[in-house]
């Protein structure tokens, strides 16, 4: 049974790509462009991980981190960000859920995956 994969990403173009490159390692991928939006798709789909980029439209991607953290069922989901200049750290974002932090403008294809990989072990 392939693992759900919950992309959220504001810029369709690159949802689209992080959709293809994870597809392509044989994830199920869902993907949505809002915050808001993605907490009735975290309720209804029950993704294993999500990928997502802290600028969103609508509510910020930290907003939605935060709202994450506040409910049980939702705490433990791990969590990776993906952008370029976030000006957060991994340890900074690691409260929020934050298992992987990757740089839009230096990651390679097959990163994502990995990192998708990682935080499923």
């Amino acid at each position: 049974m392939s693992k759900k994969v919950l992309v959220i990403e504001s810029e369709p173009w690159l949802g689209e790509h992080f959709e293809d490159l994870l597809k392509r390692h044989e994830f199920d991928v869902v993907t949505t462009s809002n915050a808001y939006s993605a907490v009735d798709m975290i309720d209804e789909e029950h993704p294993d991980v999500i990928v997502m980029g802290l600028m969103l439209s609508g509510a910020s991607g930290l907003g939605l981190l935060h709202e994450l953290q506040s409910y049980v069922d939702t705490a433990k989901l791990p969590v990776i960000v993906c952008g370029s200049a976030v000006g957060l750290s991994l340890e900074e974002l690691q409260p929020y859920g934050v298992r992987r932090l990757l740089d839009t403008s230096t990651m390679r294809p097959d990163d994502l995956a990995a990192a998708v990989r990682s935080v499923l072990v």
